[in-house]
């Protein structure tokens, strides 16, 4: 095995990722000090942290389903805002036994994500490791940037892509390696390689500014709904509420999983809806709404489907029974 050094990983980095001649709001790129981004609209920032035995296990996670879901989690949050991406930078640690394979690899897999949504590498920082991690900050651009918070009681709370999917994918990949690409195909891809719904975001912010009454809010959904419905309300997970006095709650009523999401709560007597609801890393979007503007949604983004409705009262509710706060990321 060969290992690398730093020249090593520039000359990879200059291969998968040329300067790009087709952006113009990229006036200055890797080559000075801080990359230079022309903006008009607002600028939407987001950053997050890949480690490995952490967010993902290099036995069954390619190099280059490392690199993919790296970035996809990062553009997944300006989704969430409606933006469309401009570009990201990328800081890489590489552990000791780190060869060309892997390096290659995971840089493969950051620029087929790049290239399909149009964000371009405008910097980074490199450093030995002990073990694989990739930050990835990103920035988008937004004319009116979508927020969390905007709900009242009575809205309708949607989704857009698929819940739980994710988590029987990480499941099954926990359980039976690679050999579950075999059983799972669909829910393992959803784990490996997440498609950012940037399109469908873009549409959500496109329709909030033409119809500014329908109050649209929306996030990503990365911690399952038991974490992020709360958030995404304003109410916080253990019951209390920001900056109000009372409300808003939410009761959920999901529709049906998909069907290997089925499958695996069948085979393992488990409830759908409960599993669903403490799932994570879906990717999805969810988000709130003027009730009387859900035919309006549902023309632009014909998958998108209702799974609640917001109350006055606090408390989150699937169905009418309660729900506990889902994933937390220091427990």
């Amino acid at each position: 095995m060969d290992l690398i050094s730093e020249n090593h990983v520039l000359a990879a980095i200059a291969r998968f990722f040329p300067e790009p001649a087709d952006n113009p709001r990229l006036l200055t790129g890797r080559d000075d000090d801080c990359a230079v981004l022309r903006v008009v609209d607002p600028l939407c920032v987001s950053m997050d942290l890949f480690i490995e035995d952490v967010h993902f296990r290099r036995r069954y996670f390619s190099h280059e389903d490392a690199g993919w879901k790296a970035l996809a989690v990062n553009l997944s949050d300006l989704a969430a805002c409606g933006a469309k991406p401009l570009g990201f930078s990328l800081g890489l640690g590489l552990p000791q036994d780190a060869d060309a394979d892997l390096l290659h690899g995971l840089l493969r897999g950051v620029a087929e994500l790049a290239e399909l949504t149009g964000a371009s590498l405008t910097g980074g920082d490199l450093s030995r490791s002990d073990k694989l991690h990739l930050c990835i900050t990103v920035f988008g651009e937004a004319a009116r940037p979508l927020r969390r918070g905007q709900a009242r009681p009575d809205d309708a709370l949607f989704a857009v892509g698929q819940i739980g999917l994710a988590r029987t994918g990480f499941l099954r990949l926990e359980a039976d390696g690679l050999a579950a690409l075999r059983t799972n195909p669909e829910a393992c891809a959803a784990h490996l390689r997440p498609m950012p719904l940037l399109d469908e975001g873009q549409k959500l912010h496109d329709l909030a500014l033409d119809h500014p009454e329908a109050r649209i809010g929306l996030m990503d959904l990365s911690d399952g709904l038991a974490q992020d419905v709360p958030r995404l309300i304003g109410l916080n997970p253990s019951g209390s509420v920001k900056r109000k006095e009372r409300g808003p709650g939410a009761d959920l009523a999901l529709p049906p999983p998909h069907l290997e999401v089925a499958r695996y709560c069948a085979a393992n007597e488990l409830d759908s809806d409960r599993f669903r609801l403490a799932g994570g890393e879906d990717y999805a979007l969810i988000g709130s709404c003027d009730p009387s503007a859900l035919p309006l949604l549902r023309r632009i983004l014909p998958g998108l489907c209702r799974i609640g409705t917001v109350l006055a009262e606090p408390g989150l509710y699937c169905q009418g029974t309660a729900v506990e706060p889902g994933f937390d990321h220091f427990a």
